[in-house]
């Protein structure tokens, strides 16, 4: 603070004007103002000199304590940020001296190889290539503490020879050489300089770190470096993505973890259902484990259907399931095992069966709770599986692909790791990419958890021709696949009038027997039997006894099988025939389809085309729209089986 200036004029300017009051008036009490206001004004000067004084010295002591204060902050500031840098990229010493400490295996570059005068982390990129160049304890500290930081973020360097170097690029040198971005060149003093790639040497003062443990250090990484694939079935880990291009080894990783899970749970509490479009040859080793439920393979495509309809029926059973149980998760269900569908080259199974997309959508959806898990092992997810499908898939396994932009694609995470032979990046969903390898799992081990298969899988076999009665009412039995489950195929006088379609040798006369047997029927093949029919009249191969007539006759038989039909009582008419039926019968409503040549043929009786099948056997057709298999004359083993 500046201090008053000396009021002149204040001083003058009464003196004077008392001299004039006097000189007017020759009063000498007009000079008493002469003394009176600058002895005032001189008074005041002096007070406001003293209060800046003591203003001064005051802002002056303000100041110092801020400026104090400033400097202690930054210190602390300082400090903080050292311990937090040392705390980031700590030491070999001080990672010796912690027990709990696990190398990051995050994939960064930035490595600590000492540190700077102030106590702060000297960071290097190794990303470019690094040597150290010199002799002596320094060049070694700075040499050990680039290899044991760069081991714990990279993992441990590919072979053993000099210089070290990683999957992604990286590498650490030692001795003079042009093939690095980064030379560090020390004496038995210190650290001397660091030139870059393209600049002159920089003079520095960095200091070694202390590197005393580091051989533990790096025999600990390389134990931890070893760990394997594996992943816990739960609902926070509920399905998995393998992805890895051609030669990769996604169908090691894929039997890795089956073995894994088959090792730890009991075929009570976990089983799998294999689709392996690569003829079989992945799963097919897997199938003599008792956890197996069923393998479908582009072998038997015919199949495939049927497990998408068993597999979404079973979805519709846990929720009924859990909601009889009272609970919302398989973690709070009782005797109800962890089901895994695992599809090796999924985009094959997706190519031929794009119905398959819904039921991944729905299983990868809902699955978490109902504890059906979903293992999709694929080339590239790009293209090949919906959005809704790998929003919904939390743990990625990514091994060798063709650039690292395709790795980040499937990992869902930035990472500047390319996956090793023989290794693979994982992610669990918690935003951490692992560096693990893939076991190999031998004929032994699986001989060893080989074992009878204790439970049938979600859907039903097809059923491919007439089955044994064993005791059942009915005339067959109906193949329901929507429901997983065979239903007893009733008929009875009062649902009406039948017609059996079907070719030559498909078991239109035994589906004629089966529906009548147990009831007292008329078989007919003239209008003269119809004059004494009985409750229930049938007609079989209508075609034939048409075409034997004259067209006088086959007109009187019609009109007679049209009189018959509105009789009073009505008659029940049971018709079998290889061609479309006359008009005399084109209100009979319930059809049995049998074989025909041609899809047309099949579609125009009314049965749905999904259920046309040219080569099935005798006795095997469509009834209300869903498959059916009658029940065989006999039980031998040639002709009947059990569904």
């Amino acid at each position: 603070m500046n201090a008053p200036h000396f009021p002149v004029i204040g001083v003058i300017a009464p003196v004077v004007t008392a001299g004039l009051v006097w000189a007017m008036t020759g009063s000498s009490f007009a000079l008493l103002g002469a003394v009176i206001a600058p002895t005032m004004v001189v008074a005041h000067h002096i007070d406001g000199v003293r209060r800046g004084a003591r203003e001064s010295r005051r802002t002056d002591a303000t100041r110092a304590r801020e400026r104090a204060a400033e400097r202690e902050t930054n210190i602390a500031r300082d400090a903080r940020r050292i311990v937090d840098e040392n705390r980031a990229y700590p030491s070999v010493a001080d990672i010796a001296r912690n027990s709990e400490w696990v190398p990051a295996h995050n994939g960064h570059t930035v490595v600590r190889a000492g540190r700077q005068p102030d106590g702060s982390p000297w960071l290097v990129d190794v990303a470019a290539g690094v040597t150290v160049i010199g002799d002596g304890p320094v060049a070694d500290a700075v040499w050990t503490s680039l290899i044991v930081q760069a081991t714990a973020q990279l993992g441990v360097p590919q072979g053993s020879d000099m210089p070290a170097r990683w999957a992604n690029g990286s590498s650490i040198a030692r001795g003079e050489t042009r093939e690095v971005a980064i030379a560090i060149r020390c004496s038995d003093h210190g650290v001397d300089s660091v030139t870059t790639r393209g600049s002159l040497p920089t003079r520095v003062d960095f200091l070694p770190d202390d590197v005393s443990g580091a051989d533990g250090i790096l025999r600990a990484i390389a134990q931890i470096d070893r760990a394997q694939l594996e992943v816990r079935l739960t609902s926070d880990t509920p399905h998995v993505l393998i992805a890895g291009r051609t030669g990769s080894g996604k169908s090691h990783a894929l039997t890795a973890l089956v073995v894994s899970w088959a090792t730890r749970f009991t075929p009570t509490e976990f089983q799998f259902v294999g689709i392996d479009f690569k003829g079989g040859a992945t799963l097919g080793p897997l199938r003599g484990l008792p956890h197996h439920l069923a393998t479908l393979t582009d072998l038997t495509t015919t199949d495939v259907p049927r497990a998408v309809a068993g597999l979404s029926a079973e979805i519709r059973r846990r929720e009924a399931e859990f909601e009889r149980q009272r609970v919302a998760t398989i973690e709070n269900a009782s005797d109800v095992p962890r089901l895994v569908i695992v599809i090796d080259e999924v985009h094959e199974l997706l190519r031929q069966f794009p119905a398959a997309h819904d039921l991944l959508a729905d299983i990868a959806r809902r699955g978490r709770s109902l504890g059906i898990h979903l293992v999709l092992a694929v080339q590239h997810p790009s293209g090949v599986l919906r959005d809704s499908v790998l929003a919904n898939i939390p743990v990625r396994i990514c091994l060798a692909m063709n650039t690292l932009h395709d790795v980040v694609q499937v990992l869902g995470r930035a990472t500047s790791v390319a996956p090793a032979r023989g290794r693979c990046l994982v992610t669990l969903g918690d935003g951490l990419v692992h560096d693990v390898f893939v076991p190999s799992i031998d004929s032994i081990t699986l001989t060893e958890l080989s074992g009878e298969r204790l439970h049938a899988p979600p859907w039903r076999p097809a059923l491919t021709r007439p089955v044994s009665r064993d005791g059942r009412p009915g005339f067959g039995i109906v193949d329901d696949v929507a429901h997983a489950s065979y239903r007893i195929a009733h008929w009875r006088p009062s649902d009406g009038d039948i017609a059996v379609i079907g070719g030559r040798g498909s078991g239109r006369t035994e589906t004629l027997r089966a529906l009548v047997d147990g009831h007292s029927v008329s078989w007919v093949t003239s209008a003269r039997e119809l004059e004494r029919y009985s409750r229930i009249v049938v007609i079989d191969n209508l075609d034939r006894i048409v075409d034997s007539m004259t067209s006088l006759e086959a007109t009187a038989f019609l009109d007679a099988v049209r009189r018959v039909r509105h009789a009073s009582p009505p008659v029940v008419v049971l018709v079998s025939s290889g061609q479309p039926l006359p008009r005399a019968f084109g209100s009979v409503r319930n059809v049995i389809t049998l074989r025909t040549a041609t899809l047309e043929a099949h579609r125009f009786t009314g049965a749905p085309p999904e259920t046309f099948d040219p080569a099935s056997a005798p006795g095997v057709g469509t009834w209300r729209g869903l498959r059916f298999v009658l029940y065989a004359r006999t039980d031998a083993s040639d002709t009947a089986s059990r569904p």
